[in-house]
């Protein structure tokens, strides 16, 4: 398989041959151990970091409502509780990252090994460029891979988190203003799925080409990366190499070129969703504060949590160009496997995760 063909498979079928050729990482008895315990500390931050953003919700409520009753004494309450809550929010956040980068370079070491030994034990039948594409591919399908499980995990708590908190926040009096009255329980959350699922549906659409060319020029990065090293060994710095090099420069640009296409018009559509996002949740929040039934500080409770909802729902939107990204890699990297043999290390000696004995 190569990999123009597989830039035509699936989603899952990708995910599928990439997770049959690196999974080895997460059950062999030489590896699995160290990850599972980074993984469980990776989760433990992160269900930190969501309990806090829980605080801060209310925290938000606090303070407004002692803006609105002038509360002197309320106010440097909570500002003191606002440095507490950040504190532990740093601490969480670089145990949340300590924890990313560890779990990646131990799967890239261990995948970047079974990919090397198929390397040299097909010879001069390897495919062409496979020093750069073990160095290359096997990094960002494995860096890419780890930050985009757990910051959709993160996504998956925080929504389900602070969907209950949307729930009840809903739940008040009818709201009557100029003789009209509503009332819908729930629907604060309803609002704020609506918002996600339509944002969700722009970046599919936006941001389908962005796999192809994203493929493509990785593609063609790795030859003119290896038509410099073929021009450096052999010394051949005539008007041959140096044509050779202009066209596959050219070639780069090329795909280079359409490929910014494709994160322009995403980057449009993605900005529209995301600056209509920061003040849609107060513009939703609003009548209930002007009919008289809710508090400043509900209205601005409200709005933080609708907000929080549509970010974590809105992953999808946030991640498509590192959605594209980590395909393109993860594809070339079983077409890699395909085109040379890829040795089995359960019975060689593995590279130990690469990170220092300290705890996270």
């Amino acid at each position: 398989m190569t990999a123009g063909e597989t830039a035509h498979s699936s989603w899952s079928a990708t995910a599928a041959r990439f997770w049959a050729l690196a999974g080895g990482f997460w059950h062999r008895p030489e590896s699995r151990r160290k990850a599972l315990g980074l993984v469980a500390a990776l989760l433990c931050m992160i269900l930190l970091e969501v309990a806090l953003l829980l605080r801060f919700n209310t925290w938000n409520r606090d303070l407004f409502n002692a803006l609105e009753q002038r509360d002197v004494h309320g106010v440097l309450l909570q500002s003191g509780i606002l440095v507490l809550i950040v504190a532990g929010m740093c601490v969480a956040s670089a145990g949340q990252m300590m924890a990313r980068r560890r779990l990646a370079l131990g799967w890239r070491a261990w995948l970047s090994h079974r990919l090397t030994s198929g390397w040299i034990a097909a010879g001069g039948a390897a495919p062409p460029n496979v020093d750069g594409r073990i160095a290359e591919d096997a990094r960002i399908s494995t860096e890419e891979a780890v930050e985009l499980a757990a910051s959709f995990t993160h996504a998956m708590i925080t929504s389900a988190s602070f969907i209950g908190v949307l729930w009840v926040l809903s739940d008040h009096p009818p709201i009557t203003l100029g003789g009209w009255t509503f009332h819908m329980p729930g629907y604060l959350l309803w609002l704020a799925i609506l918002y996600s699922a339509i944002g969700m549906v722009v970046a599919l659409i936006a941001g389908r080409p962005l796999v192809r060319s994203t493929d493509e020029r990785q593609a063609r990065e790795a030859e003119y990366r290896a038509a410099l090293v073929r021009t450096r060994d052999q010394g051949a710095y005539g008007a041959e190499s140096h044509g050779l090099l202009g066209r596959l420069f050219g070639d780069l640009a090329h795909v280079f070129d359409r490929q910014s296409r494709a994160y322009s018009w995403l980057e449009f559509f993605v900005c529209g969703v995301t600056r209509l996002g920061l003040g849609l949740p107060y513009l939703v929040a609003t009548p209930a504060y002007l009919a008289g039934v809710a508090s400043l500080g509900w209205l601005m409770q409200a709005a933080q949590a609708f907000q929080t909802v549509g970010n974590a729902l809105g992953w999808p939107v946030a991640n498509m160009p590192r959605i594209a990204t980590w395909r393109a890699s993860a594809e070339r990297v079983v077409a890699l496997a395909t085109m040379a043999p890829v040795a089995d290390p359960v019975a060689e000696a593995q590279p130990a995760l690469a990170q220092p004995a300290t705890s996270v």
